[in-house]
């Protein structure tokens, strides 16, 4: 069954007068978010993966239309970290009962992320990944096991008001919610709502301690890993050693050396459980 009927048959009809409209590209989903918000729209539904989301999301931060979402992604780590189903009839009934309630998103040089802002091998695979013709967590899988051996830990200058630091690092993600997606939790104790970024920063990853580290990922006890340090902050300027990809929901998006990192507290509505 196609996603119109299934919307037609579990979304409630009593509760909500609704549009169904088909995107043709990322820029006209961000243009369909945009005039949703113009005019008011209690509710967007956006049925897609983490990048969908985010281009969505892009253009209702700081409205009062709320996000609603049919995970239709590879990952769906936003989704999951909103407790919403990964079956599509499913999310689409629980549509129903949601409630909104409002979340932080963040900034890099401007560009909004609603979930995962990662530099470092984290990007290296998400720009493979992305030229891949197949999704999924088994050519993400087999990405990254192609690009670990020759992949080297780089050196960021993490700056603040009062102090600059420097970290050493096979991956930097900054984290608004926990995981990647398929239940990779990159950051176990990161909340949507805290006015918090948690940094996850892998020192060092090799043959040695590849296994461990990817138990404890998708155990969610990364943060325990002796390679693995975090933090909590709110805004700060990260240090590239060069211009490169960073993976922003699951994108790669090209970025000089300097990268402004900002939260935006309490800045997104979203229907959830």
């Amino acid at each position: 069954m196609g996603l119109a009927a299934l919307i037609n048959q579990y979304l409630d009809k009593t509760k909500f007068e609704f549009n169904i409209a088909y995107t043709e590209s990322g820029e006209h989903a961000i243009a369909l978010a945009q005039e949703a918000a113009q005019q008011e729209y209690d509710i967007l539904v956006a049925a897609g993966g983490d990048g969908t989301l985010n281009q969505v999301a892009s253009k209702l931060i700081h409205t009062q239309t709320a996000m609603g979402i049919i995970p239709l992604g590879s990952g769906n780590g936003f989704a999951r970290a909103l407790n919403i189903p990964m079956n599509t009839a499913a999310a689409i009934n629980g549509l129903n009962q949601a409630q909104i309630k409002t979340i932080d998103t963040g900034l890099a040089n401007a560009v909004p992320f609603i979930n995962v802002c990662g530099f470092g091998f984290d990007a290296h695979v998400s720009a493979g990944f992305a030229s891949h013709g197949k999704r999924g967590l088994q050519t993400y899988a087999k990405v990254s096991l192609q690009s670990i051996r020759n992949y080297q830990s780089k050196t960021y200058q993490l700056v603040q008001t009062e102090k600059t630091e420097a970290h050493t690092a096979f991956i930097f993600a900054i984290c608004n919610g926990p995981q990647y997606g398929n239940n990779a939790y990159i950051s176990p104790l990161a909340e949507l709502n805290d006015g918090l970024f948690n940094l996850t920063i892998i020192e060092k990853v090799n043959w040695r301690n590849l296994l461990g580290l990817s138990i404890n990922l998708f155990m969610g006890k990364l943060h325990e890993s002796k390679r693995v340090k975090t933090q909590q902050i709110k805004d700060f300027t990260l240090v590239q050693p060069e211009a490169a990809y960073v993976n922003i929901d699951g994108e790669p998006i090209w970025f000089d050396k300097e990268v402004n990192i900002s939260i935006l507290p309490n800045s997104l509505r979203v229907l959830s459980k």
